[in-house]
């Protein structure tokens, strides 16, 4: 019988699936892909994701991340696993189990290497849109089966059983969904045929907390009530916990969920989908050869049954308003690019309501709560729990909802974006280089708006260059309107500020002035609960940038101080 051990789909190094696209795409275009066989491979790896700023190494003798990237990579079947002792590979020898599977369905494109990149895990790291990105990791969650600790001799899909219990929940009339700590309660067991003892498991234990007076009481009945399913993991509740998050992320990232607060919630628009995957799940793959072909190549789905995916076309086309012709009812890979187009218009139409919601009172100190945890003031909650291993990405995010709270914007909301959102518009991923973080037209000016979290010197070589160009091109584009730009940092690095304080940027031998005012998040925050007073208009945000552009021609601390000032002292009163 397998060691009894709560499972985690990645690991707590690798939280999110959102970074897997990066990460895979340097592991592809390394010396490390399939060969990743010892300590300093490992080393090697974790420097390669360093470097392409997927990670941040602390110290560069530290291993650790390489091993966790790789180890994450490798149960979601993004790479070749390792069947033998990594050091028999270390002089390039194939891995049995992969030659076996490779004999067996010889037009698998493997070398015979573990830890190369898979089919699955092209597909990843070339995806170009979040349900690309959805499509496969929920072949690879609904791929993946462990060894069970419960039932000797037999397996268990712990995606799977996750579907069940969320069934089992809503045929009991609760339609809440699982939080962080009660997906613990889900991964405590390993059998598939205990979905409903769970399920009443979950609702105990909400009823016991309800019954919980204050903050302390409840924080002590949720301990107390949870270690009681951790006895037999010889793990403390402090270390469990940490487990909840991962799951919780990886899950939602398939596509089937949606975010209601802190909860997983069936995403309402998949559930024909869950339907007719719990119709055919659990399909346990007794055979290793067999395992391992689907978890490289990829897991079957309902919308790859041509019925089923033209079932979902016609119904996102009811829901968009397309007519549909039978000639556009063609091949399933036809199908499968009409479903993502139909998905996309969707999307956008639901993102302008979203975008126009951002103005409400809820949603702006929302919007100043996840610029409070990504500034470090804050380090617990819903917002600190969706950000704190993705940092980055989420300042893109809250300053761009931002400007959605302000308004008045010319471009759609999913054009003044350069990174991608999810079905419930939470980031998926940084903005790509190349481009800027945020660009948004308003009737009488244009505004770049470039955010980072790093700092000291590192900031300057990172940001000074891309930032300038960035705002060059967008004048190209707007000959007719002032533009702008806006560089959010936590700290503002002087040699940064004065490559902006001088303004300058060739165009070959043609110098052109580019005005960008550098501001702190802290700043910024401050500007935000002044638009929780007033909701003043985008107007009194360029008057106000036009003011912190005029004392430029100090050095750079007194410019960064009058900025501060006139951020701290501007009445931004809507006119």
């Amino acid at each position: 019988m397998a060691n009894k051990h709560i499972y985690t789909f990645g690991n707590t190094t690798v939280r999110n699936t959102t970074r897997f696209p990066k990460g895979l795409r340097v592991l592809a275009n390394s010396k490390f892909n399939g060969s990743i066989n010892t300590k300093e491979d490992e080393l090697g790896f974790a420097k390669e994701l360093d470097t392409n700023d997927v990670t941040k190494m602390k110290k560069q003798d530290d291993s650790s991340s390489g091993r966790k990237w790789r180890s994450a990579f490798d149960k979601l079947g993004f790479i070749t696993s390792a069947s033998v002792r990594r050091k028999e590979l270390q002089n390039g020898e194939p891995d049995p189990l992969i030659m076996e599977v490779k004999s067996k369905y010889p037009e698998i494109p493997l070398s015979g290497r573990a830890s190369e990149v898979t089919p699955q895990g092209q597909r990843m790291a070339q995806a170009r849109n979040v349900y690309e990105m959805q499509d496969t990791v929920l072949r690879a969650l609904l791929a993946v089966q462990i060894e069970s600790f419960d039932k000797e001799g037999q397996f268990f899909k712990p995606f799977v059983f996750t579907l069940q219990v969320m069934k089992a929940l809503a045929d009991k009339g609760s339609k809440k969904g699982l939080n962080r700590s009660e997906l613990l309660i889900v991964f405590s067991t390993s059998d598939h045929s205990k979905d409903g003892y769970i399920a009443d498991q979950i609702l105990e234990y909400r009823k016991g907390l309800a019954k919980e007076k204050g903050k302390r009481a409840k924080g002590k009945y949720d301990r107390n009530f949870l270690s009681r399913f951790l006895k037999a993991f010889d793990v403390k509740y402090d270390s469990a916990i940490t487990y909840g998050d991962p799951n919780f992320k990886y899950m939602l990232s398939s596509g089937l969920f949606s975010r209601q607060g802190s909860r997983l919630i069936f995403n309402q628009d998949k559930l024909p989908i869950i339907e007719q995957i719990l119709r055919t799940e659990p399909h346990i793959i007794t055979n290793k050869v067999e395992y391992y072909y689907q978890l490289w190549n990829g897991y079957p789905l309902p919308t790859d049954n041509r019925d089923v995916l033209i079932s979902e076309v016609q119904r996102l086309a009811k829901k968009t308003g397309v007519t549909l012709d039978q000639a556009q009812l063609g091949s399933v890979p036809d199908l499968k690019q009409l479903r993502i187009r139909l998905e996309e218009k969707q999307s956008n139409y639901e993102e302008g309501i979203f975008a126009a919601n951002q103005c409400m009172s809820e949603n702006v100190a929302n919007i100043i709560s996840y610029f409070r945890v990504i500034n470090g003031e804050v380090k617990k909650g819903s917002e600190y729990d969706n950000a704190r291993d993705d940092m980055p990405t989420f300042l893109e995010w809250t300053t761009w909802r931002a400007f959605l709270a302000i308004d008045g914007l010319k471009n759609k909301p999913e054009e003044a974006r350069g990174f991608q959102v999810d079905q419930d518009f939470f980031p998926v991923g940084n903005a790509p280089g190349g481009r800027p973080d945020i660009t948004l037209e308003f009737k009488n000016y244009v505004l770049v708006v470039e955010v980072t979290l790093t700092s000291t010197s590192r900031q300057e070589a990172a940001e000074a260059e891309p930032v300038r160009r960035h705002v060059a091109q967008v004048q190209d584009l707007y000959p007719d309107k002032p533009v702008y730009g806006l560089f959010l940092a936590q700290t503002i690095d002087n040699n940064t500020a004065e490559m902006f304080r001088t303004g300058l940027w060739y165009n070959q031998n043609n110098p052109r002035f580019v005005n960008i005012v550098p501001m702190t998040i802290t700043q910024f925050i401050h500007i935000m609960q002044e638009f929780q007073k007033y909701h003043f208009t985008n107007d009194e945000l360029e008057r106000l940038i036009e003011k912190c552009l005029i004392p430029r021609n100090a050095t750079v601390p007194l410019w960064k101080d009058e900025i501060d000032n006139l951020v701290q002292k501007y009445e931004l009163v809507k006119q």
